[in-house]
């Protein structure tokens, strides 16, 4: 098959006759600066536009962005004001833990996904991450070691955190012959055996749970305070 011919009146078409490397290297040249971090997921919301229409907007959807101008690009158009503003609130709050989301919302129709990572570092070990789905609804994930360890406070902890854990699915299904990152914990008596994959998900997070969700992060890593 011949390689299509990108012009200003190319109708964007995302995995079809023209490849993300040859939009990348387009808006490259066409710009004069670099793509975004996240630039598959904002092409792939640009799909069924012409190029010429996303050039119209690519100089200030590609600029670093706060929390809340990114939110407010035509994308995320079905997100919840609700939903948004704990998303900015929770943004804002890992800011001060020492985390960033490296101005990278990536994903595409089936949803997006805001991976936070050590600000300043090259490993970015990752505290948290805010699922989008495609209809709008968020999802809220944090990654959590050495469980047991902190049983009591679980146990004692508000109901929808505790629920994040006493779950009845996700089990590890020793789909490796070892595996460090399964989670062997007990609540309440009971013994769990998760697949890393499947606790601490919060299904429709809202602002006035955040503080739990921050002092549950706390209490995991507990030299982490606000503004250090």
């Amino acid at each position: 098959m011949a390689k299509q011919i990108i012009t200003e009146n190319t109708i964007i078409i995302i995995g079809k006759s023209i490849s993300l490397g040859a939009y990348m290297d387009f808006f490259r040249k066409a710009s004069g600066k670099d793509v975004p971090p996240d630039f598959q997921g904002w092409i792939n919301s640009k799909a069924g536009k012409t190029i010429k229409e996303a050039l119209a907007t690519y100089a200030d959807d590609a600029r670093p962005k706060t929390m809340t101008e990114k939110l407010s690009e035509e994308r995320f158009v079905n997100i919840s004001k609700p939903d948004k503003a704990f998303i900015i609130e929770f943004d804002r709050t890992l800011e001060t833990l020492g985390f960033d989301y490296g101005n990278s919302i990536n994903g595409g129709g089936d949803g997006y996904g805001i991976a936070y990572g050590k600000t300043g570092t090259k490993s970015r070990p990752c505290p948290a991450r805010v699922e989008i789905k495609a209809n709008g609804e968020i999802l809220l994930r944090m990654y959590f070691k050495n469980i047991d360890k902190h049983r009591q406070y679980i146990e004692n902890a508000a109901q929808h955190i505790k629920d994040a854990f006493a779950i009845d699915w996700g089990d590890c299904q020793k789909c490796m012959a070892t595996c460090k990152s399964m989670k062997v914990y007990s609540i309440d008596g009971k013994l769990y055996d998760k697949c890393c994959h499947s606790i601490a998900f919060f299904q429709n997070p809202t602002l006035e749970k955040l503080p739990d969700y921050i002092a549950l992060y706390l209490e995991f890593n507990p030299t982490k305070k606000p503004g250090m």
